[in-house]
C-alpha cells in the first residue's frame, strides 16, 4: 500500500479515536463528579469546561489581535515568495500541461501591468490564488 494512503487512513483513525477518547473522558468526568455535586451539575460543569476550551481554541485560531490587512499582506508575500521559488521546469510543465491557463495568466499579467502598474502584483497574486 502506498505511504500516502496509509497516512490518510492513519489520519482518519486518529480523528475517530480522538472523538471516541474525548467522549469517554467526558462520560468518565461526569460519572466521577456525580457523587460530589449530582448528575445535573456534573454535566453542566463538564460541558462548561469543554466550551471554555473550545472558546480558547477559537480565539487562538482566529487571532483577533491581527488586522485583516496585515494577514493579507503576509499571505501575499508568502504567495510571492512561493511563486518566486518556482523552478523554470515547473513553469515549463505548466505551459505544456495547461497551455490555456498559462496563456490566461500571461494575458492577465500584461493587462495588470499596463492598466495599473502600482497594483499589478496584487492583482496577479489574487488571480493566481483563485486559479490555484
Amino acid at each position: 500500500m502506498d505511504i500516502a494512503k496509509l497516512r490518510i487512513i492513519a489520519g482518519a483513525g486518529a480523528v475517530f479515536f480522538g472523538f471516541a477518547g474525548v467522549t469517554t473522558l467526558t462520560i468518565a468526568a461526569v460519572i466521577a463528579l456525580i457523587p460530589v455535586i449530582g448528575l445535573l451539575w456534573a454535566t453542566v460543569c463538564v460541558a462548561s469546561l469543554f466550551l471554555f476550551v473550545a472558546c480558547i481554541c477559537t480565539l487562538v485560531f482566529l487571532k483577533p489581535g491581527k488586522s485583516t490587512e496585515e494577514e493579507l499582506d503576509q499571505f501575499e508575500s508568502a504567495t510571492a515568495d512561493m511563486l518566486a521559488e518556482l523552478p523554470f521546469d515547473m513553469i515549463q510543465s505548466l505551459v505544456e500541461k495547461r497551455p490555456l491557463a498559462a496563456a490566461s495568466i500571461a494575458l492577465a499579467a500584461g493587462y495588470f501591468v499596463v492598466s495599473n502598474p502600482a497594483q499589478a502584483s496584487k492583482g496577479l497574486q489574487k488571480l493566481i490564488d483563485e486559479l490555484i
